[in-house]
C-alpha cells in the first residue's frame, strides 16, 4: 500500500528541453519507486532510493496553482 504525502510542487521545469520526448516540463503524482534498479539516476541525488512509493495526494490543486501562476 502506498504511503500519502502532500507535495509542494508537481510541476518540474527540466533545465533543458528533453531530446526524446520535447518537453519543458513533467508532472510526478508519485515519489519513490519500488523496482530500485541499479543503473536508476537518483542513487546518485540528494534524495537517495525509498523502496516505499508516496502517492501525492493534493497533486491537482496544486497543479492548478502551478499553472495559473504561469498564465
Amino acid at each position: 500500500m502506498p504511503r500519502e504525502i502532500l507535495a509542494k510542487s508537481i510541476l518540474n521545469k527540466h533545465k533543458k528541453r528533453d531530446s526524446w520526448f520535447l518537453d519543458d516540463y513533467s508532472i510526478n503524482p508519485y515519489m519513490g519507486c519500488s523496482v530500485n534498479c541499479l543503473y536508476c539516476y537518483i542513487r546518485g541525488s540528494k534524495y537517495g532510493v525509498d523502496m516505499r512509493v508516496a502517492v501525492k495526494t493534493n497533486a491537482p490543486e496544486v497543479l492548478e496553482k502551478q499553472l495559473a501562476r504561469r498564465a
